[in-house]
This record gives C-alpha cells, sequence and structure tokens, in this order.
C-alpha cells in the first residue's frame, strides 16, 4: 500500500469569515489596528497549520512575515494564530489567503529508539512478506507487511490515540485501484508518529476513534482488504515535516529483549513484555536433521512430507514399501533457494521415513511457493 498525504487547501477573500468545520477552523475578527486570526481545533491531537497570503494590501504582520506556520494545540477553541496591522490609516486594505493543515507538531522529537511491538499475538511467528523500501509497493516508503491470514488478531505496537478507522470495506485485489477500500486503523502516538494498521476485514477494528489504547492490546482484526496481493497486515510508523509525510524504520522489540529493524522474507515472534515465556525453535543447522531416520506408518506406499522449521520448510520421503527405494526429488520453486542441489538424488531403506532437504525464502520474494514430484523404482 503506498502511502498518500493529504492536505488541506482553502482559498478565503475578505468577505469570507469562516472556513470549514472540521478537523480545523481558521478564521479571522476585525480589530482596531487590523484583524486578528484565529484557529479552532475540534480534535484530541495537535495539528500544524500554515498560513499562506497571497495578496495582502496595506497590511502587515510584526514580522513582515507573508507566510505562518502555526501549531494548534488539541480541543482548542479561539487560538490566536496571528494578527495583521493596518500600515496606514487613509488607505483601505484588501487580501486573499489560503491555508493547509496536517496532524502533528513538529517541534516533537521522534523517539528513534521506541520499542515497537510485533503486532500480532505473543509467542507467535510470523514471517516478513515485504519490508522497508521492499521490491512490490514498498519501493521508496519504510513499511513492514506481516503475513498474517485473514481472521487473526491484531495487537497495538505502541500506546497512543485513535484518531480514524476504516472498516466498512469487503473489497480488495493486487491492483492499486483498490487501495481506497482498504480498512485501517490510525493511531497517534505521544511524539506525533502516527501509525497505521492496514487491510483489516470488514468490521475488523475493535477501537474507535477517539479510544486511548496501550501496547500490545487487541485491537483488530487481519484481512485482505485494499491493495493487497494476499493477506497480510500492513504496519507503518510516519511523521509530518513540513507538510510532507515522511515513513520512519522503527525498531521492534525481541523476545531476547533486544531491538531490531525486520527483514524482508525473515520470520520474527511477537514478544510481548509480562506475558508467559515460550518455546523458541533454535537455528536451523541441516546437519541436526540429515541422517535421522524413524519408522514409516504408511502400508505398501511411498510419498514426500513437509515440515516447516523457523523460515525453513523441511522435505522428507516417507517409504512405506518393504523394499528399499532409490527416487529422484524434483522442485518447481518460487522465490525459494533449496539446501542441496535440484534434482535430488537419494536412496531411502524399507519401511523408514527420511529426511532429504530444506527450502529458504529467498531475500528477494515477497511471496513463496513449490511444487513437488518424484520417481522411484
Amino acid at each position: 500500500m503506498r502511502n498518500i498525504l493529504l492536505l488541506i487547501l482553502f482559498t478565503f477573500s475578505i468577505s469570507i469569515g469562516l472556513a470549514q468545520e472540521k478537523p480545523i477552523n481558521v478564521y479571522y475578527e476585525k480589530s482596531e489596528k487590523g484583524f486578528v486570526f484565529f484557529a479552532h481545533n475540534k480534535e484530541k491531537v495537535p495539528y500544524t497549520v500554515k498560513i499562506n497570503f497571497q495578496k495582502l494590501e496595506n497590511l502587515s504582520s510584526n514580522t513582515g512575515e507573508k507566510s505562518f506556520v502555526r501549531t494548534i494545540p488539541p480541543q482548542s477553541s479561539g487560538f490566536k494564530v496571528l494578527e495583521m496591522r493596518k500600515l496606514k490609516e487613509e488607505k483601505g486594505t484588501s487580501f486573499d489567503f489560503n491555508f493547509l493543515y496536517t496532524i502533528g507538531d513538529p517541534s516533537l522529537k521522534v523517539d528513534e529508539n521506541y520499542p515497537y511491538l510485533l503486532p500480532y499475538k505473543h509467542g507467535k511467528r510470523v514471517r516478513v512478506g515485504q519490508g522497508n523500501n521492499g521490491s512490490g509497493t514498498h519501493k521508496g516508503i519504510n513499511a513492514i507487511d506481516f503475513n498474517l491470514d485473514v481472521g487473526d488478531s491484531v495487537y497495538a505496537a505502541r500506546d497512543g490515540l485513535v484518531i480514524e478507522v476504516k472498516q466498512d470495506s469487503d473489497i480488495g485485489g493486487n491492483d492499486p485501484k483498490y487501495e481506497p477500500y482498504g480498512n485501517f486503523i490510525k493511531v497517534y502516538h505521544e511524539d506525533g508518529t502516527l501509525g497505521s494498521y492496514v487491510h483489516l476485514v470488514k468490521n475488523g477494528s475493535l477501537v474507535q476513534k477517539g479510544d486511548q489504547i496501550k501496547r500490545g492490546q487487541l485491537i483488530g482484526i487481519s484481512g485482505n482488504t485494499g491493495w493487497s496481493s494476499g493477506p497480510h497486515l500492513h504496519f507503518m510508523v510516519a511523521q509530518n515535516r513540513e507538510f510532507q509525510n515522511f515513513t520512519l524504520p522503527i525498531k521492534f522489540l525481541n523476545y531476547e529483549n533486544e531491538l531490531f529493524i525486520p527483514l524482508e522474507s525473515k520470520s520474527y515472534y511477537a514478544y510481548h513484555p509480562g506475558k508467559p515465556a515460550f518455546e523458541v525453535e533454535g537455528e536451523f543447522q541441516e546437519s541436526e536433521f540429515e541422517g535421522k531416520m524413524e519408522p514409516s506408518k504408511l502400508t505398501n506406499k511411498i510419498e514426500f512430507d513437509s515440515k516447516e522449521y523457523g523460515d525453513y520448510v523441511l522435505i522428507y520421503v516417507d517409504n512405506g514399501m518393504n523394499t528399499e527405494m532409490n527416487g529422484v526429488l524434483k522442485l518447481q520453486l518460487k522465490n525459494l533457494i533449496s539446501t542441496k542441489k535440484l534434482p535430488y538424488k537419494f536412496t531411502v531403506p524399507a519401511k523408514t521415513k527420511m529426511y532429504l532437504l530444506a527450502l529458504s525464502p529467498d531475500d528477494q520474494g515477497s511471496s513463496f511457493g513449490y511444487q513437488l514430484s518424484g520417481e522411484f523404482k
């Protein structure tokens, strides 16, 4: 999902006194010395406003500026933004202005080492389909796609205030035209950054606008709505600076209480402090599997079997025949790498299940799969 910052532009003439009401109103009142401009912010988060004057006759601010950037505090009414004073009493005045506004306070310092939680269930291991500046839809942006299934739980990665929720869509597809249909939850953080949880199922938000949420809280249900090539959760944190949207390479907390940035095609356990300990699979070492055999449970047939182990798919042959069998394993791979040269020849004893090889995701692959076939004699 590509990120688009919406900047709202309003144009005024001297005959207009009040802007639209949501979420920011900018208006003016006549004073003895000229005009005073005020802002009204009805939201629970600060907004930054930039006022530009295209036409300004016989009026000036104390500083002589023609462009003004001001931060409007949350839920403030009648907040004084600036004052324009008449230069010559004997002359009339005239002005045109417009303004932009965006969420946030640019004076806040971003906490670059905040320990975000992986936004899925504690102890669950999930693969990253696409990482920061990924080869697909993440080119030029920092965002993480976690390969959650439809119906998986989504948890808050950080404390914050819910500022927007969309959950009315059940439409999705692998085309930019579907982007407006993605359901999401947007959260404002105390350092002025915005967290987005995207592609939720229809009616998949468990929170609503105005809710104060806590890190590790269950907030939604993952889905496949909007611009999406398959079920996943798109998570992104951004900051608005100078009326532009900048996505950030945030850091997450792992089960060893260390900070890390997720890498594409790798999988990670979610660790939520205060939750029970869980068992973690060690790093894959093929030597630990090679040569290991176990009795077959099959009768008079032979087949291949697979098992997931962390980022790997382990391939086995299960020989339920009463004789030793020679075989050739053939694989068609999509964004996967085999630990053994293919096609792979093997010999499996009678009534034995035996490890053959492992498949691991190619770091450049946003999705992966394989087709398997074999010959026996």
